[in-house]
C-alpha cells in the first residue's frame, strides 16, 4: 500500500479558534517574525482588512496586503515568494478560502518561511493540512505536494466563519463526511490490519461523520439565525482541524478515494465548467458516487436533500458536464488508472462502472 508521506504530521504548530480571534493575528505573527506578507482573496481581505491592520500596526515592523485571485499554481507562487524575500518579509499569512490557504503554503514552502492561515470559511480543511493541491494557471489539476513540515499556525475567527453562506458551510461538511466514507472504500471495522495511522484516521473520521450528520441541520438553523452556538463552534472545529488531523495521520494512504478522484477528474477535464463550484461541492457529488460504491446508496438521500434545498449541485449536469458516453469513458479510464481503483481487478472495475453509471443517471 502506497504511503505518500513518511512523517506523521499530526497537527499544526498552533491552532486557535474563537470569537474575534482575528484580532490575535499580530501576537501570532510575533511568535514567528515581525514582517508579514498577507495574501488573500479580494472579498476575504475586504472583510478582514480593518481588523488585520489594527492587530498588526502596533506590533509588526512592516506588513503588506496582497490580493491573489488565481489558482494555486507554482508559477505565481514563485513570483510572490521572490517578492517576499526581496522585500525582507519573514512570515507568510493567508486569509481566505481553500485556494488561498493552499496557495500560501506553497509560497511559504518556496520562500522557506513560516506560514499562518486565517480561513474565512470552513469549506475545506486546507488551512490546516500540510499539503497543497496544485493547478495550472487555467485551473487544471497537476498533482499534490506533501510538505515535510506542518502549518505553523491557524487562526480561526468563528464570528467570521459563522456568518458564511450555508453553501460554504455545507461544502466543508461534505468534504469532512468524505473522509470516513472514502476510508471505507478499502477498509471496514472487520479489516484485520490497517496501515499504522489509518486506524486512528478511521476512528476519528467515523466520529466526525456521526457528529456532522447529527448536527448539520441544527447548525444551519443557528447560523441563519445569527447564533454562534456550541454546535456551530464544534462543526467549524471538525471541518477545519479534526478533518485536517485525519488527513495528516493517514499520510496519503487510502484516505481519499472516489469522492476526491471525481473532484480531481472534473478539474482535469473541465476546469472552466467547474470553476464556479467549490472544492466541497464537487467532492459532495463524488460522495454520492463513493456511497454507491460502498453499497450505502441510502446515505445519499439526506445529502441530495440538502444539496437541492440550498441550490447546490448534486449531479454532473448541475456543474455543466454533459452526461455523454465519451465523458463517461473519460472519467472511467482516468479514475481506473488512479490509486482509487485496482485496474487489474475486473470485478472492482465493473463495480466502479456501475457506480459511475449511477452518478451519470442522477438528475
Amino acid at each position: 500500500m502506497a504511503i505518500k508521506e513518511e512523517s506523521f504530521r499530526i497537527g499544526c504548530g498552533r491552532y486557535i479558534q474563537g470569537r474575534g480571534y482575528i484580532e490575535k493575528l499580530g501576537d501570532e505573527v510575533l511568535r514567528l517574525g515581525d514582517s508579514p506578507l498577507i495574501i488573500g482573496g479580494k472579498t476575504a481581505l475586504e472583510i478582514t482588512k480593518e481588523k488585520i491592520e489594527k492587530s498588526l500596526c502596533e506590533k509588526c515592523k512592516k506588513y503588506e496586503l496582497l490580493i491573489h485571485t488565481g489558482t494555486c499554481n507554482e508559477e505565481r507562487a514563485k513570483e510572490i515568494a521572490e517578492h517576499a524575500l526581496k522585500n525582507n518579509f519573514n512570515v507568510i499569512v493567508g486569509v481566505g478560502g481553500g485556494v488561498i490557504c493552499d496557495f500560501v503554503k506553497l509560497v511559504a514552502y518556496l520562500a522557506k518561511l513560516p506560514v499562518i492561515n486565517v480561513p474565512t470559511s470552513s469549506a475545506t480543511c486546507a488551512a490546516f493540512t500540510p499539503l497543497s493541491v496544485k493547478y495550472t494557471p487555467d485551473g487544471r489539476t497537476v498533482g499534490t505536494v506533501h510538505y515535510k513540515d506542518e502549518v505553523n499556525c491557524v487562526v480561526v475567527d468563528t464570528e467570521i466563519i459563522s456568518s458564511e453562506p450555508v453553501r460554504l458551510f455545507l461544502a466543508g461538511v461534505f468534504d469532512s463526511l468524505a473522509k470516513f466514507v472514502e476510508i471505507k472504500h478499502r477498509f471496514t471495522e472487520d479489516t484485520k490490519e490497517y496501515p499504522v495511522g489509518l486506524d486512528y484516521a478511521y476512528v476519528m473520521s467515523k466520529y466526525s461523520h456521526a457528529l456532522l450528520n447529527e448536527k448539520m441541520k441544527k447548525c444551519i438553523d443557528d447560523m441563519e439565525n445569527g447564533e454562534l452556538s456550541d454546535d456551530v463552534e464544534n462543526a467549524i472545529f471538525t471541518a477545519i482541524s479534526a478533518t485536517g488531523v485525519i488527513s495528516g495521520i493517514a499520510r496519503g494512504s487510502n484516505q481519499t478515494a472516489l469522492a476526491h478522484k471525481f473532484y480531481e477528474t472534473s478539474k482535469f477535464f473541465f476546469p472552466e465548467k467547474v470553476k464556479p463550484y467549490l472544492h466541497g461541492e464537487l467532492v459532495g457529488i463524488g460522495l454520492l458516487l463513493q456511497n454507491h460504491f460502498n453499497g450505502e446508496e441510502e446515505n445519499n438521500k439526506l445529502l441530495i436533500e440538502m444539496m437541492k434545498k440550498y441550490n447546490m449541485p448534486c449531479s454532473i449536469t448541475d456543474v455543466g458536464i454533459e452526461p455523454t458516453e465519451d465523458t463517461f469513458n473519460s472519467f472511467y479510464q482516468k479514475i481506473c488508472n488512479s490509486s482509487a481503483i485496482d485496474a487489474q481487478n475486473s470485478a472492482e472495475c465493473e463495480k466502479f462502472k456501475e457506480s459511475l453509471r449511477y452518478l451519470w443517471d442522477i438528475k
